[in-house]
């Protein structure tokens, strides 16, 4: 009689302690959001054409999901002169398709090796060449002060294809600022430049290799490590132009590849410390979020593209 007394009191515990358990992780769950934004889902048709005969390269369209939108671009920021045509469309239940024909090419400023960087962006860049804002969701409003960015995976999917020219990179773009409502970009403003495929490398003595950083990311479903390897600029263009953070896979991904954002706008800031020890994190809004296309051509001549069939965002507030 004692020993089932005593079994019943053990099973009356256990259980106790069970529905506690259970009721802790409940509350701790309960406090967890998970928010989803599709920037590229069920958007009305869109095409932008530019260069021949249009003979500019920043002409801009936005493209509305639902409440939400993107711009988009073919920002050719080193054109002078060129034949032929860049085509971005949007295209429903595809996806956005990039088409680069161009021929006789000529660059505003020859020594570098990029023509442009059609692409999109989401958030407030009040500098060139969008100046403008976007339609935003509430779960993701920019600019938002780093250190209280929720956490953020973002989801491409995507391909690209090549026939002639080299795609530099195909890569997030990403604008942190100390003040928002700047209209030109200086020293300490950073980018951000996470280089998802790449047919280039950085081998300019400007830039420093500080070191590389294994990531865990998606792709196509699976999880697995990238290492980065990362470079800093430490001015853009002139002595008093804003640092460049770089981080380039050592893989060329493609498909569907997720990766953690907030690891990399956190872990820039220890990369920026080792060549400014007086850059804190805490001071710095991130303003936008750009994905696009690094080219060059190959002499005067550029056939390639990419489709992007969708951009989701999973935020996660804690």
């Amino acid at each position: 009689m004692k020993r089932r007394y005593l079994a019943l009191i053990a099973i009356i515990l256990f259980l106790t302690f069970t529905i506690l358990v259970y009721i802790k992780f409940s509350i701790i769950n309960s406090n967890v959001k998970i928010h989803e934004i599709f920037l590229l889902y069920n958007n009305s048709d869109m095409s932008i054409n530019c260069v021949y005969p249009y003979g500019y390269g920043y002409q801009i369209k936005q493209l509305y999901s639902n409440n939400v939108s993107i711009f988009i671009s073919p920002y050719l920021w080193n054109y002078r002169m060129a034949e032929g045509f860049i085509n971005l469309t949007y295209i429903k239940d595809y996806g956005l398709r990039l088409i680069v024909n161009l021929t006789s090419f000529k660059k505003i400023n020859p020594n570098i090796d990029v023509d442009g960087y059609p692409g999109i962006m989401y958030g407030q860049e009040y500098w060139f060449p969008f100046q403008g804002k976007t339609a935003e969701s509430q779960w993701l409003e920019l600019p938002i002060n780093v250190t209280t960015t929720p956490k953020i995976y973002s989801l491409l999917n995507y391909t690209i294809w090549d026939e002639n020219g080299t795609i530099d990179d195909f890569s997030y773009d990403i604008w942190l600022s100390q003040n928002p409502n700047i209209s030109n970009l200086q020293f300490p403003d950073i980018e951000l430049m996470i280089w998802l495929y790449h047919e280039s490398n950085i081998t300019s003595p400007f830039f420093i290799k500080e070191g590389n950083v294994t990531v865990t990311i998606e792709v196509n479903g699976t999880k697995e490590n990238d290492t980065f390897l990362v470079y800093v600029l430490p001015h853009t263009g002139s002595a008093s132009g804003w640092i460049g953070v770089y981080y380039l896979s050592e893989k060329n991904l493609e498909g569907e590849v997720e990766i953690p954002l907030n690891f990399f706008l956190n872990n820039e800031f220890f990369f920026i410390n080792k060549v400014f020890p007086q850059i804190y994190e805490k001071t710095f809004y991130l303003d936008a979020i750009q994905i696009g296309m690094e080219f060059n051509d190959n002499h005067g001549n550029a056939q390639m593209g990419f489709n992007l069939y969708s951009w989701d965002l999973t935020i996660i507030d804690e």
